[in-house]
């Protein structure tokens, strides 16, 4: 078996990693936009034989979440290879298209995978593992061919709401692991070893809306399905009732997952311009009445409320999202400066603390380790021996 990262080696996004057997065949873990790239252009894709036009030999491209910087440059491959992701993936990026936001965009020939139920790629056995992560229905893959093992991480954590999904994973782990593929986004990050729990989170949203007279706004990803419940939890906390987007609750809806907050509970409204049916308000009706509402912000959303003046010093804001992605907004929060808004930043990571790299590392117990999502791969020696930092494109020979 080889492995060659042909992206993620030395940053963070732009996920790809392809997996050869001995007899040639090979498969491709995630194929994901990088984070600095300016627009999403097919130049991009990693040089991988058979990407563009399909060959024989590669069987199939495995998307492990449905976060852009792991399935990003799906758009430009062969529309004939198959391609792995899970039904919760499948479905997010489906809403998203549907909503038409930028960059969205569904697979044609997609096959479903499931927890923990094996299945087979020509020469390889392939295990997925629900993970916990940002990303609803984000996994890791074990990867079996030629008597060897080799276990993708993908992106996790042991922070959020589905935690006990990394515990349940480590009381049934995959034994005898030759390399571990493993994520190392919070290296770099002055060396955290534990990251704030959702709950905790859900703690400081409370009380900063303790002292909120009026609206309060929150900026999160509509995709962060755990960010969203603890949003929710602490708005219900504070007697208030959570205002979403259409594409925020189509999202949840569309999850099958009734246990998560939907436009059928008493207290989530529908923000629209035209209301008609309970569960949907407009904002001349929040206006009315903001200190009843917590609003979950979009563009449009925020547009809307510049334009109707809806804003004023008795609003509060949360940002609630990775500080990389501050900058975008930085004429928003010059606005609400300006109408002196309080604000603050309310956010834990979605991915592995450095406790929970140690636990996985311990428990699967690699032959070797590769680091990837990392702008620090070097630092993996500092905390575990049998470390190989690979170049982008570099094969390894198992």
């Amino acid at each position: 078996m080889k492995i060659s990262i042909k992206r993620g080696a030395k940053e963070i996004g732009g996920s790809a990693i392809e997996i050869s057997a001995d007899n040639g065949q090979r498969i491709i873990l995630d194929l994901g936009l990088p984070l600095d790239a300016e627009k999403n252009a097919p130049e991009l894709l990693p040089q991988i034989d058979g990407l563009k036009n399909k060959t024989d030999d590669l069987l199939a491209v495995l998307i492990s979440h449905a976060h852009q910087d792991h399935y990003g440059l799906g758009k430009y491959i062969d529309k004939s290879i198959p391609v792995y992701l899970s039904k919760e993936a499948a479905t997010i990026m489906k809403v998203a298209a549907e909503h038409h936001l930028p960059e969205a965009f569904e697979f044609e020939n997609c096959i479903h995978f499931y927890n923990g139920k094996k299945f087979m790629l020509g020469s390889f056995a392939i295990t997925p593992y629900l993970f916990d992560h940002s990303a609803y229905g984000a996994y890791g893959f074990l990867i079996e061919a030629d008597g060897k093992k080799v276990f993708y991480s993908g992106d996790f954590r042991a922070h959020g709401r589905k935690r006990k999904l990394f515990y349940k994973f480590l009381q049934n782990k995959p034994e005898d692991i030759d390399v571990l593929l493993l994520e190392g986004t919070c290296l770099g990050r002055e060396h955290i070893q534990h990251f704030e729990y959702e709950e905790d989170l859900e703690d400081k949203f409370t009380d900063f809306w303790n002292n909120t007279k009026g609206l309060a706004l929150v900026q999160s990803s509509a995709q962060n399905i755990d960010r969203i419940v603890t949003i929710y939890r602490a708005a219900k906390r504070n007697g208030r009732i959570l205002v979403l987007s259409a594409y925020a609750g189509h999202i949840l809806w569309a999850t099958g997952n009734k246990k998560l907050p939907n436009f059928t509970w008493k207290d989530v409204k529908k923000l629209t311009d035209f209301p008609q049916r309970p569960h949907e308000i407009n904002i001349e009706e929040i206006s009315q009445n903001p200190q009843k509402y917590v609003l979950l912000l979009d563009y449009r959303i925020s547009q809307k409320l510049k334009i109707n003046n809806v804003i004023n010093s008795d609003t509060s804001y949360v940002y609630s999202m990775w500080n990389g992605y501050k900058e975008k907004y930085q004429n928003w929060l010059a606005y609400l400066t300006d109408k002196n808004v309080p604000m603050t930043d309310i956010h834990t990571s979605g991915h592995a603390d450095i406790h929970t790299l140690k636990r996985l590392v311990k428990s699967l117990n690699p032959k070797l380790i590769l680091p990837m999502h990392t702008f620090h791969p070097q630092e993996f020696k500092n905390l575990f021996d049998n470390v190989f930092c690979a170049d982008d494109g570099e094969v390894i020979t198992l």
